[in-house]
């Protein structure tokens, strides 16, 4: 009897729903008349209707492989739109990275958020976030004249570039290594209080034992910590 039920479940073909994912498309927008490319990607459904712009590192190139790309497919898998801008299309980084290229950079994160808010997202629900260079042309480019409402830095601190007066409050979370050896923990410090001092609202996070390259399983934390201020903040549910 089993056997004639096994018999009849193996000749009879059973389909598989796969559940929808994420989608993402190659663009460009215009920052200062200079065609920035980006990747933009949509949650499924309606999701959260909020988004977040994510900023690299230094050196840093965006393609649908890797763990930038993979870090962008979990937030949109989270219920955001995302934007990942290849800011140095800018102004190409030399290394020395005068007032004017960073200027530059931090417009390019201000603009991807007016990009989002042109298409209809509320600016209460647009956030930024980066990683290394991209911690700080994203954090103090929203504390200047971004309409981000919320910001995240990983692995940056005074030693990337020194921070502006911030002309903002909004919340910001930093996400240090706990064993980064290229931007040390004493700097990343150093950042959070001069925050503060400023009355920046800024929390912090660690994720112990990591370096400054992430490992996935590392990449994985820094998304958990970043989705879990994201939903108190940008992420909430609408009235």
């Amino acid at each position: 009897m089993i056997a004639g039920a096994c018999a009849a479940l193996a000749a009879s073909p059973v389909a598989w729903r796969q559940e929808p994912e994420p989608t993402y498309e190659g663009l460009t927008f215009s920052s200062h008349g200079r065609p920035i490319r980006a990747i933009h990607y949509r949650p499924v459904g309606e999701g959260r209707r909020a988004a977040i712009v994510m900023m690299h590192g230094s050196g840093g190139r965006i393609r649908n492989a890797g763990p930038w790309h993979e870090l962008a497919m979990r937030f949109a898998g989270d219920g955001y739109e995302v934007l990942t801008p290849l800011y140095t299309d800018a102004f190409a980084d030399d290394g020395v990275r005068p007032p004017r290229m960073m200027e530059a950079w931090r417009d390019v994160g201000e603009h991807a958020v007016d990009w989002f808010i042109a298409r209809g997202v509320d600016r209460r629900r647009a956030g930024v976030f980066g990683y290394s260079l991209g911690s700080h042309v994203a954090v103090d480019g929203a504390l200047g004249d971004s309409r981000a409402a919320a910001a995240i830095g990983v692995a940056g601190g005074v030693d990337v570039y020194t921070p502006r007066r911030p002309r903002r409050r909004i919340p910001v979370l930093i996400i240090r290594a706990g064993s980064d050896t290229h931007v040390l923990p004493r700097n990343t410090a150093a950042w959070v209080d001069f925050l503060r001092d400023h009355e920046v609202p800024a929390s912090v996070e660690v994720i112990d034992g990591a370096g400054h390259l992430f490992t996935p399983p590392e990449w994985a934390e820094v998304f958990a910590r970043s989705a879990a201020f994201y939903a108190g903040n940008i992420g909430r549910p609408e009235d």
